[in-house]
């Protein structure tokens, strides 16, 4: 009885220590690029991080510099760039985005989170920003694009796109 609970103790702590293998897997340290239509664990970035058309990211994004989202891309967590950020046409953020620089963000892209840009904020044609937008420089709102939050643009400047809406100015 005794062989057999070390036995079964021993192979639990197999099973413990293969997932904690597992879970650092997924947490990609250091990462610069992702290529195009692959996927990866949350992403930690010394310089900046780009990732290609229709890649996804399983969790979250921070880079000392800028971050780039290629078309069709997903991160399933938040983004915080050191510098600017960028995102491709329709690409999705179920998160918040946090850029010390400028924020651009491609045709169709949706953001289920907050935005905070450290310069100008642009997006793109019929994007949509689920939470609240906070910018130290100028606003710009493609065609069609829609902030359900509120907007807080440092200069005062807002410029809205025929058919843009916001859902309350700060």
């Amino acid at each position: 009885m005794k062989k057999l609970r070390k036995v079964l103790t021993g192979l639990a702590m197999a099973v413990i220590l293969t997932g904690f293998a597992v879970m650092s897997v997924s947490a990609q340290t250091d990462t610069t690029t992702l290529a195009s239509g692959l996927s990866s664990g949350s992403i930690n970035s010394t310089a900046a991080f780009t990732a290609g058309a229709d890649s996804t990211v399983n969790g979250y994004v921070t880079a000392v510099a800028a971050v780039s989202l290629g078309a069709n891309s997903l991160v399933t967590g938040n983004v915080n760039a050191g510098a600017a950020f960028t995102s491709g046409d329709s690409s999705k953020i179920q998160g918040s985005v946090s850029a010390k620089a400028a924020f651009t963000s491609g045709a169709n892209s949706k953001i289920v989170g907050n935005v905070t840009a450290g310069a100008d904020f642009a997006s793109g044609a019929n994007s949509i920003i689920s939470g609240n937008v906070y910018v130290a420089g100028d606003i710009t709102l493609g065609a069609g694009s829609k902030i359900l939050g509120s907007v807080h643009s440092g200069s005062g400047v807002i410029t809205y796109g025929a058919g843009a809406m916001v859902g309350r100015v700060n």
